[in-house]
């Protein structure tokens, strides 16, 4: 195998393409420009066909979520090999920081559908989930691998070795902690999932947080009500 193929740079720059593409961002700025977004798409159907000024929770989130946009664009560690024990160390913390980003973004999708009072609203991971479990397993290893580790993955860290799925080359692992199984009774590694798959289950959130908006008007109507307010940005704005 040669040894360019899995150094980070790849895995990189194809999660920024299809985070770019799946939100209409325009990244190549200091700070993101988004009123070709989900959420500026959003607050003018707020405005336009509901007579709202400015909906706080629309702008905050989509301006938030340019911290992914930072990340991924950050090209310090493009030279990282994946198959460098070394090198896994530092990329661990760079997939860590994104996945606390992720975590507070994936939260306040939740919260936002909980808010709008809809059917789904009583079990808000089953609604944004793409299959069955998905959001409540993605939360337990954000929370329990990246987060609140003392009492979980801190125990049964006894320098474990960590792979990544975005390493092109398997791991030897018989018992890893991985999304879909946290056992932290002796693993014998940590498995990170793909950078691009956190992408994707963004994305799917946007996707289905926008078929509610687009089903039940009401619903729509509760959060554009709970956070309608006048804009103070003076450079402009929505």
């Amino acid at each position: 195998m040669e040894r360019e193929t899995s150094l980070f740079r790849n895995t990189r720059k194809q999660a920024l393409q299809r985070w770019v593409a799946g939100t209409n961002r325009d990244c190549d700025l200091l700070n993101d420009e988004i009123v070709e977004s989900l959420e500026c798409a959003w607050q003018n159907r707020a405005r336009d066909s509901l007579g709202h000024e400015h909906i706080s929770i629309f702008c905050s989130l989509g301006e938030w979520a340019s911290n992914i946009s930072d990340i991924l664009k950050d090209a310090s560690r493009d030279r990282c090999d994946f198959l460098d024990y070394d090198h896994r160390q530092a990329l661990y913390r760079y997939y860590t920081r994104f996945l606390l980003v992720v975590s507070e973004i994936l939260s306040d999708f939740e919260d936002i559908v909980r808010e709008t009072g809809s059917n789904c609203s009583k079990d808000p991971r089953r609604f944004l989930s793409s299959k069955k479990g998905e959001m409540h397993a993605l939360n337990g290893f954000l929370n329990t691998v990246c987060k609140h580790k003392v009492g979980k993955i801190h125990v049964c860290n006894h320098h474990l070795d960590i792979w990544f799925e975005d390493c092109p080359q398997k791991h030897g692992f018989k018992r890893p902690v991985t999304v879909e199984h946290l056992e932290f009774d002796h693993p014998d590694g940590i498995l990170v999932p793909k950078l691009g798959y956190f992408v994707e289950v963004i994305l799917h959130c946007y996707t289905r947080l926008d078929d509610l908006f687009q089903r039940e008007v009401d619903a729509f109507e509760t959060i554009c009500s709970q956070y309608n307010g006048v804009s103070y940005y003076v450079g402009g704005g929505f």
